[in-house]
């Protein structure tokens, strides 16, 4: 059966999260997710099928990479915002990294793991394009090889948003003590997607407050059977599926390979 998917550009730009505020992600995340953490979960989604060779998707700044690399794994990255990898390189000097679109990735190699961490899936917004991300690194396995993955839990996500409410994120780095304000609201236009309102700020010794930017961005929950029926499509199965908390929505990490 030809394939009559198309492939549009993100239906919207990439975030000034991802690009400008690059080194504003890198100071952030870095307080409150455990990264340790993180390698462990993938580690042991990828460790039953004696994986060597990685290629983590939405590698962002090298958190990831420099600890696969570590470790001992063939490792490459990949992620579209080229300020991220300028970070990544820097941070992680022996990986190698690339910068793709994951629903159009042509590396012209094959890997034993195929990971979209840090719940990368949330900005592909329609069903076609999550079936050709899913086919473009299908692509990419090994014949063994395999996918995994995390996704925000529609389930418990959408019903929880609160329009009025904010959430509030400090973080200490260096000198600076970096505070992010978010506001998010149902915007059920494309799937189970909302709309996430951030304004940085430099919480300043006296109290004031110190506006560095705003962001705006539209992104995607997803239900469980969702992603069982578009693995299908692109012709994989499920090999393991579990949930798993983190600092801030409910997620689901899934294992899959080549049906």
């Amino acid at each position: 059966m030809p394939n009559r998917l198309t492939i549009r550009p993100y239906l919207v730009a990439m975030t000034k999260l991802y690009s400008d505020l690059a080194y504003l992600y890198d100071a952030l995340y870095q307080t409150f997710i455990d990264y340790d953490a993180e390698f462990s979960l993938y580690q042991s989604c990828f460790s039953p099928y004696q994986a060597t060779s990685i290629l983590e998707i939405g590698c962002g700044s090298g958190h990831l990479a420099s600890r696969f690399i570590t470790a001992g794994y063939r490792y490459t990255g990949v992620d579209v915002s080229p300020q991220m990898l300028a970070l990544a390189r820097q941070r992680c000097p022996a990986a190698q990294f690339e910068q793709a679109d994951m629903r159009t990735l042509q590396l012209n190699q094959q890997f034993d793991a195929v990971l979209i961490t840090a719940r990368s899936l949330s900005y592909i917004l329609t069903n076609a394009d999550v079936l050709g991300t899913f086919r473009q690194l299908a692509a990419h396995l090994a014949q063994s090889g395999t996918l995994h993955f995390d996704f925000i839990d529609a389930t418990t996500f959408i019903p929880a948003l609160d329009a009025a409410a904010i959430v509030e994120h400090r973080a200490a780095v260096a000198t600076e003590t970096y505070l992010r304000r978010s506001r998010y609201q149902s915007n059920l236009g494309t799937g189970f997607t909302w709309d996430w309102h951030s304004e940085f700020f430099i919480d300043q010794p006296d109290g004031q407050l110190q506006p560095i930017a705003t962001d705006d961005a539209t992104l995607r929950s997803f239900l469980p059977a969702e992603i069982r029926l578009l693995l299908q499509l692109a012709g994989l199965t499920v090999l393991a599926e579990r949930q798993q908390p983190t600092y801030a929505f409910d997620t689901w990490v899934v294992s899959a390979g080549k049906a």
